[in-house]
């Protein structure tokens, strides 16, 4: 299993669906094999040395999901740019939180940070809420970029920006709800693009985080409901390989040095995450600190949000909010042009 994890971010879960759990599950495999290791030397069995071998082979991997320390930058940004990353769940629109005031808990996130460039997941905006013009107001703005326009306001994703954005677009992924938006940016004589991502969701409902909470293996409609999210879980990694095989291409012919933003609803060890990641950097892994994690429910190594850049740029700093008004953490780089 530890293997075929290894193996599965270099084939497309369209073709095998199933190796594409086992890189979800990749922590937690890869720490049974610690255990296994450790039996193994105890009992002084020559299982030890392929254990090791494996165990070596991936160890790398451990900085996807943790960050050992802290690297330390002394020295003074030149021409520095903070990025910002949100998945902010519609500032709660539904009142999924029991909390009236949630909408205004995530802008005070975005204003306390106080960044550049705000890429959002899941954003909305209507005449009465008017977040896009609260934001405006809070960043400062000079330009924004939103994917959908509707009779009754905005949705989908965006890019909010201190400076004049030049050109833009939007990358049709074929499916019904995500969405990709590009903004090439203008700081002083810098010019980067910026893309704003959000991959195909899984859409697991209220009732399904309660049967995988109170999962039991003796009862057989449990067995039957966990196979029904299962093929949700099939059905979202298909979506998001189709959605990365148009999107990592777009991104590999970008003119400028890039940022990319998003939710892409997959950790590090799979597939969707390694073809849009391809050589450039990681803003976690260069700076991060501790548990990756960004998503608010579940599991606590679910990391699947994102702000990755050129290798040509550097980051000098990297956080993830301990605030929880949406079910994502907020991601914010220091980033060196």
């Amino acid at each position: 299993m530890l293997v075929l994890s290894y193996i599965s971010v270099n084939i497309s879960p369209g073709k095998i669906p199933l190796l594409a759990f086992l890189g979800l599950f990749f922590p937690f495999i890869f720490a049974i094999n610690i255990l296994f290791l450790i039996f193994w030397a105890i009992r002084r069995n020559k299982w030890f040395f392929l254990s090791i071998a494996l165990i070596i082979a991936g160890f790398y991997r451990i900085h996807d999901f943790y960050a050992f320390s802290h690297k330390e930058v002394f020295s003074a940004e030149v021409n520095p740019l903070k990025v910002m990353s949100y998945n902010v769940r519609l500032f709660d629109l539904y009142n999924w939180s029991k909390d009236e005031n949630t909408g205004n808990n995530i802008l005070q996130i975005i204003q306390k940070e106080n960044p550049d460039i705000i890429c959002l997941q899941e954003f909305y905006s209507d005449e009465k809420l008017n977040y896009t013009q609260r934001i405006i107001d809070i960043q400062k703005t000079k330009d924004y970029l939103i994917s959908d326009k509707k009779q009754t306001g905005y949705s989908g994703v965006a890019i909010f920006s201190k400076y004049p954005i030049i050109s833009r677009g939007y990358i049709d992924v074929h499916t019904a709800n995500q969405k990709c938006i590009f903004a090439d940016i203008v700081k002083d004589r810098d010019t980067i693009r910026v893309y704003s991502i959000h991959l195909a969701s899984v859409h697991l409902s209220n009732d399904d985080y309660q049967i995988l909470k109170n999962f039991d293996l003796k009862e057989e409609e449990d067995m039957i409901n966990v196979g029904g999210i299962g093929q949700k879980f099939m059905h979202a990694y298909e979506m998001r390989s189709l959605e990365v095989e148009t999107i990592a291409p777009h991104i590999r012919k970008s003119p400028y040095r890039t940022i990319v933003c998003g939710d892409f609803n997959d950790t590090p060890v799979s597939y969707s995450y390694r073809q849009i990641k391809g050589d450039m950097k990681d803003a976690f892994i260069e700076q991060g600190s501790g548990i990756g994690n960004t998503y608010n429910y579940g599991l606590p190594l679910f990391r699947i949000d994102y702000i990755l850049h050129s290798p040509q740029i550097q980051t000098k700093s990297f956080t993830c909010s301990d605030q929880f008004w949406s079910d994502h953490h907020a991601v914010t780089a220091i980033m060196e042009l």
